[in-house]
């Protein structure tokens, strides 16, 4: 048996966003990333409102390795200011 996934990195148009999430939510996930431009208001409330921890609005870039400068600042100011996503 495959190993379950824990997360899902959503990069995809904002019209099939909450799709991708509803099957997300059906395969047992329930952890959501919608990378900046993904987001869709009705995918983030379906997250919530099924009890998925949903990051939107952030750039999975700032945790990728090795990241560019421009990331690392971001994330350096964000964990500063206390906003770096869960």
């Amino acid at each position: 048996m495959p190993a379950q996934a824990d997360g899902v990195l959503v990069v995809v148009p904002p019209s099939a966003t909450e799709q991708v999430v509803r099957d997300a939510a059906a395969a047992g996930i329930h952890r959501v990333w919608m990378q900046q431009g993904s987001e869709s208001e009705q995918a983030i409330r379906f997250c919530k409102e099924h009890g998925m921890n949903v990051v939107h609005g952030e750039c999975i870039l700032m945790f990728a390795e090795p990241a560019a400068t421009v990331h690392r600042f971001h994330k350096w100011v964000w964990k500063v200011l206390g906003k770096l996503p869960a």
